[in-house]
């Protein structure tokens, strides 16, 4: 979603995410960083691993199920390699060995949803190679890779991210965005609770709507107010949002 005035929040999740993608690329390691969705995961791991290696960096996303043909060809593909050659893959498997002797860091995107013969390729690549490999995915993605057993065994790290706390929701989110910095601590601990949740991306939808509000010319709000806020929620989800009278500070 694009949303005019957002910044970036470097949050304690955010900044262990930075720490533990520099031990595994320091000791050619994996890392798994999982979670609901809407957390920040992805965004803090792509953000953080290019921060810390932008020039040795490859990136892959599958939202479903990919064969292992196609994960090579976008793996050759990414390390510049000629595409894959099913006459002959050892030739194949040899250039990809030989381009990864050169330190890469791989960041696998909706990792649970990757089959076995993927997961057990990766963790073929980083025996015989200085592969770093962070895996990132939803809740899921933890069990999915501890039942493979001989990679889950080959990963150093496990992240788990979790929603905003109420202290960290006062502390970021008015940082987030100027829309909230002079919102009472009790209305945005409101607006958390009853709509938001700690979770970063129906924060942001929730930012954008408010500021549609305030924005639009038959808007009678020129300032976030308890009332504005409800009006959004309702509109966010109806069925969701519990409506429990909070008259606000601000009102």
């Amino acid at each position: 979603m694009k949303l005019t005035g957002a910044r970036l929040c470097p949050t304690r999740a955010t900044r262990l995410n930075a720490e533990n993608i520099k031990t595994i690329l320091d000791a050619d390691s994996m890392m798994c960083v999982h979670g609901g969705v809407g957390l920040g995961k992805s965004l803090a791991a792509e953000r953080n691993l290019y921060d810390l290696a932008p020039d040795t960096s490859l990136y892959a996303r599958y939202p479903r199920e990919v064969p292992l043909k196609h994960f090579r060809a976008d793996l050759m593909d990414a390390l510049g390699l000629p595409a894959d050659d099913a006459r002959d893959r050892r030739l194949s498997e040899r250039l990809v060995l030989e381009a990864l002797q050169t330190p890469r860091a791989l960041i696998v995107d909706e990792a649970q949803a990757l089959g076995p013969a993927v997961y057990e390729y990766i963790r073929y690549l980083s025996e015989d190679t200085p592969l770093s490999v962070v895996f990132v995915g939803g809740e899921n993605c933890y069990q999915r890779l501890r039942r493979q057993a001989a990679l889950a065994s080959r990963i150093a790290i496990w992240q788990a991210f979790a929603p905003l706390t109420a202290k960290e929701v006062l502390e970021h989110i008015p940082a987030y965005h100027p829309l909230w910095k002079d919102v009472s601590p009790d209305d945005l601990l409101w607006a958390n609770e009853a709509a938001c949740h700690g979770n970063f991306r129906t924060w942001a939808r929730f930012t954008h709507l408010v500021q549609q509000e305030l924005t639009h010319p038959d808007s009678p709000d020129k300032t976030v107010t308890p009332a504005l806020m409800r009006e959004v929620m309702h509109r966010m989800n109806p069925l969701q949002f519990r409506d429990d009278q909070h008259s606000g500070a601000t009102s």
